[in-house]
């Protein structure tokens, strides 16, 4: 079960009791007071928050009667009475840490708070107190348990207390007349760091997943990321498995623009800037029915290296648009399984040897089916497109299976690489020129 975690730095001055936007209505001494009443009121015992306090700290704040210049009777209470009135169901820990003063301090600090996480942790971080570079290396940090162990970042929130003005103006001041201190939500920051990374993999290296990971947030209640978030990974999918039908209907692109579009409309500018990136990047790609679609997801497994998904494809377009030119001539029928059963019948007799054709010795789904098999075999289209075709499938065959019944296993990855283009644009040049293409 996914643990939400509450994350916080306790520091030691005396601070001014006053109302926080979160909250206007209750007074709080402590700004994590005003937060986990606001974040985890509905959380349970399967949650937790964690405090982490210095030595002097705790000594001061934590603790009753830490403060020795006691303006208040409330500077008398710390924050563990403090959070024992709140009342909530979810249990809160104060965790030691050391001063960071030091860079072995720093590690030690990072090293107590990752200890701390568990995998799929959702984690809500209050910044306001944390001190020194705790803020900087927190970032780091969560960005590292992310990949580590799968946690979240849900919200960074910041009481800006400062807002009121000098704690010992705001401190002369009657209760009710001190205003509100706002709290700020930074989470976008954080999220611009995950963003920034993974449309770094998906320009670079055509991956869409680990950015579709970092858009889904299950308590944002953000549709619109949601939906991004689903419509993205498809591309991942589609080219993995091969699914020229779903890759051809374009519905996944329609989906991703839309919601790149909307979610532009209510993300930061640097948020929005990456988002028009990654729009940039899958112009190939028509939100409508159109082989453009599959030419699009070929020409991306190959700028993005994935030389073994780009064969694959091309095999399979080749055999989609062959089948289809001789869809009259299906001796299966006419529904979804008679075309897959036609176009494993066309990929077949591409590849047939020429004596096989002579001796008439056909299995599997070529048997019992010589009439169309000697029709097409005479077709100037098979024997023009046979050849092309053959040097696609023996290269997709050496590479998916290392099976040696092309020489070019035993070369550089380079050749493959530098073949690509020329043997699949002749295949299509010679469809282009018998065929019109599918809208």
């Amino acid at each position: 079960m996914t643990r939400k975690v509450f994350i916080s730095f306790l520091g030691t001055n005396n601070y001014v009791e006053c109302c926080y936007s979160s909250d206007p209505k209750y007074p709080v001494r402590f700004v994590q007071e005003a937060l986990i009443r606001d974040i985890c009121k509905d959380w349970t015992e399967n949650d937790h928050i964690y405090i982490f306090c210095t030595t002097d700290a705790e000594r001061l704040n934590w603790v009753d009667n830490g403060q020795t210049q006691i303006n208040e009777d409330v500077d008398r209470i710390g924050l563990e009475s403090r959070l024992n009135n709140l009342n909530i169901a979810v249990p809160y820990e104060k965790v030691h840490i050391k001063e960071g003063f030091s860079e072995e301090d720093i590690w030690d600090i990072f090293d107590t708070v990752y200890g701390k996480l568990s995998t799929g942790d959702q984690i809500y971080f209050d910044v306001t107190h944390a001190f020194r570079s705790i803020p900087l290396f927190s970032l780091v940090l969560f960005n590292y348990s992310r990949f580590v162990k799968g946690t979240q970042i849900i919200s960074i929130k910041y009481g800006a207390f400062e807002k009121l003005g000098p704690a010992y103006e705001v401190r002369k001041k009657a209760l009710e007349e001190r205003g509100i201190a706002p709290v700020l939500d930074l989470t976008n920051i954080a999220l611009l760091q995950e963003y920034n990374e993974m449309a770094n993999n998906l320009v670079n290296f055509g991956k869409t997943k680990q950015l579709s990971s970092a858009l889904q947030n299950s308590d944002s209640g953000n549709k619109v990321l949601d939906d991004l978030s689903q419509s993205i990974t498809s591309l991942d999918e589609f080219i993995a498995t091969n699914q020229l039908t779903e890759i051809r209907a374009g519905r996944f692109i329609a989906k991703f623009r839309c919601n790149v579009k909307a979610g532009s409309k209510s993300q930061p500018k640097p948020i929005k800037t990456i988002l028009k990136k990654i729009q940039s990047e899958t112009s190939d790609f028509v939100a409508m029915r159109d082989n453009r679609n599959i030419e699009a997801a070929i020409k991306w497994a190959k700028e993005h290296e994935m030389l073994a998904q780009a064969y694959s494809l091309a095999e399979e377009y080749i055999v989609l648009r062959i089948s289809e030119f001789y869809a009259s001539v299906c001796p299966f029928g006419n529904d979804s399984k008679a075309k897959k059963t036609f176009r494993e019948f066309i990929s077949l007799l591409l590849g047939l040897p020429e004596n096989v054709v002579i001796d008439r010795n056909f299995h599997g789904v070529l048997q019992d089916q010589d009439a169309v098999i000697m029709q097409l075999w005479e077709e100037d289209f098979v024997r023009t497109i046979r050849p092309e075709y053959e040097k696609v499938r023996k290269r997709r065959n050496s590479i998916i299976h290392g099976n040696g019944e092309f020489p070019y296993h035993d070369e550089k990855g380079d050749d493959l690489d530098t073949d690509f283009y020329p043997i699949y644009t002749k295949c299509i040049d010679i469809i282009n020129k018998f065929d019109q293409p599918c809208s």
